[in-house]
């Protein structure tokens, strides 16, 4: 059996992301600040908000296979490479949400950093969606920066933690 724990987050957590996705701090470092209290109270309910989201999330990448396959049946095929489109953003989003839950939960940045490539998909979605001329371009664009904003102004509450060789060595560093 092909044994691939870890790899998910070899790909998109490891530190040199955390190195990369910390220089992006500089920008948001210059933006006025959260309250303490503020930040702390966002901090705790993330975790939560990522379940949520990935489950709704889950729910979505259920309808979205299934309209996936009524697609292969009408065989369309400008509609069905958007439709693999749309079902590839929709189920990597709700990967990432729903495996940024527990090390969220454990302060862990890994999570955050999921949240990150959550956001970074949202993203993506938007700018099909106003290719497609079917987003409101200020909305969303107010939207990704206000995410942005946030996910940045908590950071400094999750601690990098990667396991070597499962080992119990842990290296830390804040991401700022």
């Amino acid at each position: 059996m092909l044994k691939v724990k870890g790899s998910f987050q070899k790909i998109f957590a490891n530190q040199k992301m955390a190195a990369f996705i910390g220089s992006l701090d500089k920008f948001f470092i210059k933006l006025p600040h959260l309250p303490k209290k503020v930040r702390l109270f966002i901090s705790r309910i993330v975790p939560f908000l990522a379940l949520a989201f990935g489950i709704v999330g889950l729910l979505a990448t259920i309808m979205s296979g299934l309209f996936l396959v009524l697609t292969i049946m009408a065989w369309d095929v400008k509609e069905l490479l958007v439709g693999i489109g749309s079902f590839m953003i929709i189920l990597l989003d709700t990967l990432f949400l729903l495996k940024a839950f527990k090390p969220l939960r454990n302060g862990n940045a890994i999570g955050w950093i999921y949240l990150f490539w959550a956001e970074v998909l949202e993203i993506v979605n938007f700018v099909i969606r106003i290719v497609n001329k079917e987003g409101n371009l200020w909305l969303g664009t107010l939207a990704i920066i206000l995410s942005f904003y946030l996910l940045f102004e908590i950071g400094q509450f999750y601690v990098y933690k990667k396991k070597y060789n499962d080992d119990i060595r842990f290296v830390e560093s804040k991401i700022n």
